[in-house]
Order: C-alpha cells, then sequence, then structure tokens
C-alpha cells in the first residue's frame, strides 16, 4: 500500500513540473511601425513577448496566451487576456475591451496604447 502512495505522489510531483515548465512557449519580436498620433515626433521599436500556451492550459483558463509589450523607456502593457482567432491573437485589456490584434501569419501588430495612440506595424521574430 505504501509503495501505492508513493507512486501516486511521484506522478503528482511529475505532473506538476511538466505543467510548470511545459505550459507555454515563448516567443520575442522587434515591431517597426508608426502611431497613428505619434508622441512628440518620436518613432521607437516596440517590443513584443507572447506566451502561447499549450491546450491543457484551457482546464484552468479561458485564455489562450499572454502578451507583454514594451515601448522602450516609456511602458510596458500587459495582455492577460488573449484570443486566438484563426491566425491571429486578439488582445484584451483590463475591462475585456479589444485593444488589438497580432498576426501570427503576416506578424503584423495592430493596438492601441495609452497616451500614444494606435500602433500599426511589423514584427520580426527576435534573436534575444
Amino acid at each position: 500500500m505504501a509503495r501505492f502512495f508513493t507512486t501516486i505522489a511521484l506522478v503528482a510531483v511529475l505532473s506538476l513540473v511538466v505543467v510548470i515548465n511545459f505550459s507555454a512557449v515563448e516567443e520575442r519580436y522587434q515591431c517597426e511601425g508608426s502611431f497613428a498620433n505619434s508622441f512628440n515626433g518620436q518613432v521607437s521599436p516596440i517590443y513584443l513577448k507572447i506566451h502561447d500556451y499549450r491546450w491543457w492550459v484551457g482546464l484552468w483558463s479561458d485564455s489562450d496566451a499572454a502578451v507583454w509589450l514594451e515601448v522602450p523607456n516609456e511602458i510596458t502593457e500587459y495582455y492577460g487576456q488573449v484570443k486566438e482567432v484563426g491566425d491571429k491573437l486578439q488582445l484584451y485589456g483590463h475591462n475585456s475591451e479589444f485593444q488589438g490584434s497580432f498576426s501570427n501569419l503576416s506578424k503584423a501588430l495592430q493596438v492601441e496604447l495609452p497616451r500614444f495612440g494606435r500602433f500599426s506595424g511589423a514584427c520580426v521574430l527576435s534573436r534575444d
């Protein structure tokens, strides 16, 4: 009987390790584009980090991914509510408001950022 409980505990620990370490695939992008209402005429690249969740995360989460977006030395935005619709990731803000999208096919990003306005640009996979 002790062997049975030891086996169950070992399986539970191994399952937990797999869930913690392999539940998301991370991709990082550098996006070049422009703001509809650029701030002080400055245009800088935007950096994007995507944690694409594995199928089993859907057992406890409604989101298909998590996205971080950074304007260097300015802001970092987090989108915890992300829906995969076809080849696009739809980003939703804190009030479940649609904020933008990222195309997995063309790698195009369109997003509404506070203080900066709407950004549209093309992203390339970062080697960092």
